[in-house]
């Protein structure tokens, strides 16, 4: 069982409390098997034949965002969103997936996305794109971008064509395979990422720009974790990591200016799974006339969106107070726009900020381009 290989945060965290406050879906839905003390509680059990994997225990097992908040508060550093994304593997091996899970694995495999879309959203807008069959810079979408935030994707290229860059886009591009694994397919994970690292290598890019920081984890982190080996001479990169080096080398000149109050929210990708936090603060304090207005939880403790792990397909009221709770700490900061660095982030928050414009990061800077 792949749970077996996480027995030292199950027995640990079943006996500690120390990060309740924390948990993502523990707050919304006020259950103690949703905090990662009763989650290790029901694992443990499981493994000592005390419980069946019945419906409710499989349900909590995918009751998961994925955020990773639980490891930040953790004195140990135990982090259990792993443990999830293997009890989730061990219930597709036994056939025990969930109705809405194996759904968003046929969506996956019949439409190369996890939202079951025969058509991007951005189909119309790239055709006006000139593709170049080789580039030395690769902008990658991924699904959540092409298929529910195309403006951001329209907002990065426009970036890049402004910089004149040497730069291509992948026709009919494929997922970067983390929706199975983070499902619990992880053969289908695997099998993918070879497919879209194929795709890239096509492409002769040494740079990959995306725009999804979870595509972002996936060539920089998941992928050697599944035992997929990535090519050294090509760099991923995040467009907010892009837009900071642009400007740090004088490439990217920001002539226009925006009079108003912005705060950040940290994507739980982006920030707490690659550290990624200084290149974004760095990008909007560089747009003249922002005051920048830091969010009361930040950084590693930057609460999540909600949308994260699979939870808005499996459980959409959870995501939907995960949501909620995030866009009342966001609020509390008074400013006029909000700007985060993914599209599934952009797409739960802007539910749940009234009076408050979203913007991707690339969105602000495309603002400000002249």
């Amino acid at each position: 069982m792949n749970i077996d290989e996480h027995n030292e945060t199950i027995k640990a965290c079943r006996f500690c409390l120390m990060c309740r406050h924390a948990c993502t879906v523990g707050n919304v839905t006020q259950r103690d098997t949703n905090l990662p003390r009763g989650k290790s509680i029901v694992l443990f059990a499981e493994q000592k034949n005390l419980l069946s994997w019945d419906k409710r225990a499989i349900e909590v097992m995918y009751e998961c965002t994925n955020c990773h908040l639980c490891r930040e508060w953790c004195v140990s550093e135990y982090d259990v969103a792993p443990v999830m994304m293997a009890a989730r593997a061990d219930i597709v091996d036994m056939g025990l997936a969930p109705a809405e899970v194996v759904l968003m694995k046929d969506h996956l495999n019949k439409y190369g996305n996890p939202y079951g879309e025969a058509q991007s959203q951005l189909e119309e807008w790239e055709k006006s794109l000139q593709k170049k069959p080789k580039a030395d810079i690769l902008l990658y979408f991924g699904c959540s971008t092409a298929f529910r935030r195309p403006e951001m994707a329209q907002s990065a290229y426009s970036i890049l064509k402004h910089l004149d860059a040497d730069m291509t886009i992948l026709e009919d591009e494929p997922c970067c395979g983390e929706p199975y694994y983070i499902l619990g397919y992880r053969n289908e994970a695997k099998n993918q990422a070879q497919r879209t690292l194929n795709r890239i290598r096509e492409s002769g890019a040494h740079t990959v720009v995306t725009t999804c920081p979870t595509c972002t984890l996936s060539f920089r982190k998941s992928y050697e974790e599944w035992g997929v080996e990535v090519p050294k001479d090509i760099r991923f990169i995040h467009i907010s990591e892009f837009i900071a080096e642009e400007m740090e080398e004088g490439r990217l000149k920001l002539n226009g200016s925006l009079q108003s109050s912005v705060t950040f929210h940290d994507p739980c990708s982006l920030g707490r799974e690659l550290g990624v936090y200084d290149a974004p603060r760095k990008v909007i304090n560089a747009v003249q006339g922002v005051e920048f207005r830091e969010m009361r939880l930040n950084r590693n403790f930057s609460p999540c969106c909600g949308n994260g792990g699979g939870v808005q397909a499996t459980n959409i009221n959870i995501a939907l107070g995960a949501g909620n709770n995030t866009g009342k700490v966001i609020l509390e900061t008074g400013a006029q726009i909000l700007v985060t660095a993914c599209p599934s982030c952009k797409q739960s928050l802007q539910k749940h900020v009234p009076g408050m414009e979203v913007l991707d990061i690339a969105e602000l800077i495309a603002k400000v381009l002249k």
